[in-house]
């Protein structure tokens, strides 16, 4: 059997849920092909942090990217639930980064310093106004920095409400539909095949996350270089009395809390290929790194646990952009940043595509930073 699409996006995760999205409010005929479950891959374990200023030790490409999606999410988040009506749970009261001890207070102080001079939003705290803004924080604790522009989503609101989004813009989902090849015809793509289905399209985005480079029908040189890394977290049943206001973050640990009642612990980072199991090993990590922020949780009702596999690249950065194969275009490698920068990969894949032309943002992560950009074609 053989359909057809304007745009093809091959994977159903944030990332390729706000492409698609973007793209049908543009009047384009989009169909989503999704080898599982719609967002049941990273975008679904995630804790939905939306933390460049306390993630990011200073202001550069890569920042500037993640700065400018946090501030579409508000308009983001609005448009989903006018749209859709859905609920989605978003918290702006920022982050604490705590030190525990000198030499985490001597890093701080240096952070500080810089991201200041740097004009990023940060406050510097006395151990006494961490303690009174979070009473549960380690009495350890010496000082800390308070990042308030950095926010947080609850990640699989947000998958439900684009992907309600899209079926209303006439966007069509696929699920379970695992995309074997990529048709092409003298370096144009011309469709994708899946099992005994195929479409015929002349615009195809890879957005499958750590499988991107699994599809088979195209050259070596636009496979892209994603490798997974795996991450565990758990979650604590805390009910109507929040534990925390804020995210709390350190570089080991952070703990989220959600207004549903349910404390975020997280998270690891593994690189242990495909395999997904959740560990005795990575629940004590887990563990170990949230009683030292916070003894009083070992009081707190243990809930769940689930792990995800973060697609992330040899430098780093996320992949965005045309390839050396017409038509085919990559938006995966975010790493622990694709809920950070859903929004503006959404804006920057729909522009490329429609104006065929790349967006000066996007520049610093072309696909053709690992191979050769006489073969980039948009």
């Amino acid at each position: 059997m053989v359909h057809t699409s304007e745009i093809v996006v091959i994977g159903g995760g944030v990332i390729g849920l706000v492409i698609a999205w973007r793209l049908s409010h543009n009047g384009h005929r989009v169909t989503v092909l999704e080898r599982g479950q719609i967002g049941r891959e990273a975008s679904w374990a995630a804790a939905g942090m939306l933390a460049p200023h306390c993630e990011l030790d200073q202001p550069d490409a890569f920042f500037e990217l993640c700065q400018k999606s946090l501030e579409a999410y508000p308009a983001f988040i609005s448009a989903l639930k006018q749209e859709t009506g859905y609920a989605i749970d978003y918290i702006t009261n920022g982050t604490i980064f705590p030190a525990l001890s000198d030499g985490d207070q001597q890093k701080l102080e240096i952070r500080y310093k810089r991201q200041k001079e740097a004009g990023l939003p940060v406050e510097l705290l006395s151990a006494k106004a961490s303690r009174r803004l979070e009473p549960n924080l380690s009495g350890h604790v010496q000082m800390a920095l308070r990042y308030p522009a950095d926010h947080q989503v609850e990640n699989r609101d947000l998958i439900r409400a684009l992907t309600q989004a899209i079926r209303q813009l006439g966007g069509i989902i696929h699920e379970g539909t695992a995309v074997k090849r990529i048709l092409t015809d003298q370096s144009q793509v011309i469709g994708v095949q899946a099992d005994s289905v195929s479409w015929e399209t002349r615009h195809i985005v890879n957005a499958t996350g750590s499988w991107a480079r699994y599809l088979d029908g195209v050259p070596n040189t636009v496979r892209p270089p994603i490798r997974p890394v795996h991450g565990q977290i758990l979650s604590l049943a805390t009910g109507d009395a929040w534990p925390f206001r804020h995210t709390i973050y350190s570089s080991k640990t952070y703990l989220v809390p959600r207004s549903n009642g349910r404390l975020l612990i997280g998270a690891t980072v593994e690189e242990s290929g495909f395999r997904k199991e959740v560990t005795v090993e990575g629940i004590l990590q887990l563990f170990h790194g949230a009683l030292r922020l916070a003894p009083a949780l070992r009081s707190y009702p243990f809930e769940a646990t689930w792990s995800g596999l973060r697609p992330t690249t040899s430098d780093s950065l996320p992949i965005l952009g045309p390839t050396a194969v017409k038509g085919l275009y990559l938006a995966t490698g975010h790493y622990r940043n694709g809920i950070l920068l859903a929004p503006i990969t959404g804006d920057l894949m729909a522009d490329m595509i429609e104006n065929q032309s790349i967006p000066s943002l996007m520049k610093p992560f072309l696909p053709d930073r690992f191979y050769k950009p006489e073969h980039r074609e948009v």
